[in-house]
């Protein structure tokens, strides 16, 4: 018997396909995630920026997806949120986290009082506008204090200094940027993408996810309006295990890709090995193995990050009383899953290059991407902190810190 004339499997069923999966949310945004898929493996290739690809997401509505519906959006719930970003990071894990910040943001709006400020903001989200990254800086940065400035000239604020790793920027509407005021004060506030003084540079050299655009931000006298200012820590209460949670279901699309694309090279390959286990690798049952091993992987990371959606889905519908100890329960399932999920698709990543030749090798198959894509998310808020806060609790009952910060001491 062969595999290979045989109509196509579908494989969402062996990595679970989540009831959200069949909603119309899904369906909606199918036809957006398979353009995106098609477009991937050469974009990466070639290193083709995907200011396409986010154009079409933002003229679906899917930048739009937690925005209320009063506002032009489609009021989804996070659990829906993160299925989806499942699904988009199997078409392309690039542009799923370029959107990282944004659909922080929009959590952000969601958390924050009713007025003038939340209006013009969810609107301007709803009709189709973006926010990219500004908040961290480099290597030389302080802990406790940006060198990032925020002042007055001319009776109007400025925004003037340097960021890192600013994720989507490139191909935002606008950025949110974190700086310090000349009085000492942390404040966060937006900056045009397009501002006269605001440089840009895709100099983003990591190994993955290299199409994100996470490169530096260069800031002279850009202007922001005083009433977009917010002062100290403005986070919403699961900001931590939502921004986690959210690198988590990228890695969990990439180990559906890796998945479905080891499946069909197997699928098609027709050259075998003298001392194999049969003419066809579809029908060897070593190689069989292997690439159920990769789909256990795809299936346990979307098992797990749609149990700790569910977690951070209850820090949203949480009474105000309860919330604290809501969001430390949501924290402290999101770094569990955090601490078993990267070795296990970083193995899986790794494994399905023993299903294949060394033709998987040849930077044309793309193979090497998935493997690279997790190792490079896996080191953003690094998980070896996350598991000693769970060891912590367990042991002592100690609950997990309010903020974490990255810089020199």
């Amino acid at each position: 018997m062969t595999y290979i004339s045989a109509p196509l499997p579908d494989l969402s069923l062996l990595w679970g396909k989540d009831a959200r999966e069949a909603t119309a949310l899904h369906d909606r945004f199918a036809p957006v995630f398979e353009q995106i898929r098609r477009q991937a493996l050469r974009a990466e290739l070639s290193r083709e920026l995907p200011f396409e690809q986010i154009r079409l997401l933002k003229q679906s509505g899917f930048t739009a997806l937690r925005v209320p519906v009063a506002h032009g959006g489609s009021g989804a719930s996070l659990e829906d949120l993160f299925a989806l970003i499942t699904t988009l990071a199997a078409a392309d894990s690039n542009v799923a986290q370029a959107l990282r910040a944004h659909f922080g943001f929009v959590e952000h709006l969601l958390f924050e009082a009713a007025g003038p400020y939340r209006t013009k903001w969810l609107d301007r989200l709803g009709a189709g506008q973006t926010a990219g990254a500004a908040a961290a800086e480099g290597p030389a940065s302080k802990r406790d204090l940006f060198s990032t400035t925020l002042s007055q000239t001319d009776g109007k604020w400025v925004i003037n200094g340097s960021k890192f790793f600013t994720t989507g920027s490139l191909y935002a509407d606008w950025l949110t940027v974190t700086g310090t005021t000349e009085d000492g004060q942390t404040v966060k506030t937006l900056a045009a993408r397009h501002d006269p003084g605001l440089e840009i540079v895709d100099d983003w050299d990591g190994i993955g996810q290299r199409l994100t655009a996470s490169g530096t931000a260069h800031f002279h006298n850009v202007h922001t309006e005083e009433a977009d200012l917010r002062y100290g820590n403005t986070a919403f209460p699961h900001s931590q295990a939502f921004f986690q949670l959210y690198h988590l279901a990228t890695v969990a699309g990439i180990a559906r890709a890796a998945a479905t694309d080891v499946a069909d090279a197997v699928r098609r390959r027709k050259r075998s090995f003298s001392h194999g286990n049969a003419d066809l690798p579809a029908e060897d049952p070593q190689i069989l193995e292997i690439v159920g091993h990769v789909f256990s992987g795809a299936y346990l990371a979307s098992a797990a990050v749609e149990r700790a959606a569910r977690a951070i889905q209850a820090v949203a519908d949480s009474p105000a009383p309860e919330l604290d100890l809501t969001v430390a329960r949501a924290e402290l399932e999101v770094w569990q899953v955090q601490d078993r999920i990267l070795p296990l698709v970083l193995e899986a990543t790794t494994a399905l290059f023993d299903a294949l030749s060394g033709g998987a090798t040849l930077r044309v198959a793309g193979l090497d991407r998935h493997w690279r894509n997790v190792r490079t998310l896996g080191n953003h808020n690094p998980r070896v902190y996350r598991t000693r806060v769970v060891g912590d609790y367990a042991v002592n009952g100690t609950l997990p810190p309010i903020q974490w910060r990255v810089g020199v001491a």
